[in-house]
Formats: structure tokens, sequence, C-alpha cells
């Protein structure tokens, strides 16, 4: 299937020919096969830097959003322990001006209170002061019983027993 040519070439340097030949051909095909394998590593090593540059940003934007979903974590932990501590003190709080208000406006004039205390843990109103008599100091008691508060005055017999200037300390049960 070779052309019919003239061949004016001894034996020996036709062969020489084709070997070159055959030589030139693996030449070029490995040439080509070497082109296509160096083509493939630069695609290769392109889509490497191209990947692990996208996989640095994911794993940024994953260590971004943990941290900031941890740091609201923490924030909205803080503010329900900051809420609890708000709730338990509210809880705590009573409002003390309303009954002191009350407690004053039903003390008689001509008696002088030197102390008015609430002691919250027994409920109790305590009062430290002094009547100039013994009947205006019966009329304070009379006052506080009057009260809604306030179901029993117990007065110290010493206390009663003095007609003047009477200095008296009452711990008295207070309903709040």
């Amino acid at each position: 299937m070779y052309p019919i040519r003239l061949n004016l070439m001894s034996q020996k340097k036709q062969q020489y020919a084709k070997r070159i030949m055959t030589m030139g051909f693996i030449k070029n095909t490995l040439a080509v096969i070497f082109i296509m394998l160096s083509c493939f590593a630069i695609f290769s090593i392109i889509s490497q830097l191209f990947l692990q540059t996208q996989f640095a940003d994911i794993a940024l934007q994953s260590l971004r959003t943990h941290t900031s979903v941890g740091e609201i974590n923490a924030r909205i932990q803080k503010i329900n322990t900051i809420t609890k501590q708000a709730s338990a003190i509210q809880d705590q709080y009573r409002e003390w001006s309303s009954p002191i208000v009350l407690i004053a406006q039903t003390i008689p004039a001509e008696n002088t209170i030197a102390h008015i205390g609430f002691v919250g843990k027994d409920n109790r109103l305590e009062l430290a002061g002094s009547s100039p008599s013994r009947e205006a100091f019966l009329t304070l008691k009379d006052k506080l019983e009057s009260l809604d508060q306030i179901d029993k005055v117990t007065i110290p017999l010493s206390d009663l027993t003095k007609q003047d200037k009477i200095n008296f300390t009452l711990s008295i049960p207070f309903t709040f």
C-alpha cells in the first residue's frame, strides 16, 4: 500500500530514513502527549488554587457565622441573666410610700414619732416615739388598730403605768 516510487537510495539508506521517520513520528507523538499532560497539569494547578480559595472562603464564612452566632448567644445569655436579676429584685420590691403615708396620717398630732420601720421578712411595723399623756398614747393605739393592715396593737404594761411623757417602742404585725 505504499505508493509506487522510484527508490534511488540504497536499501540501507532507505531503512535508515524509515527509522528516522519513525523516530520523528514517535518524537512528535511524545511531544503532543507531553503538551497535553502539561496543559492538564496547568489546568489541575489552576483548579487546585481556585478550589483552595473557595474552600478557604467557605471555611472563613463558617467561622464568622459560628463566631457571630456564639457572640449573639453569649449576649443573649448575658441579657437573660440581667433580666432574671432584675425580676428577682422586682419580686422583692414593696411599695413603702403608701403604707408610710397611711400610718403618718393615722398618728395623732400630739404624739411624736422618732422612728418608723418596716421589717419585711417578719411583716412587722416598728414605731418608736413619745406621747405627752396616757390618753394620747391610747388614742394612738386605737387609731392604729382602725387601719385594715393592723389587727391588734399590743402595748407593754410598763408604758401603760406611766401618766405623762411616755416613751414607747412598738412592734406591730402589719399586713402589706
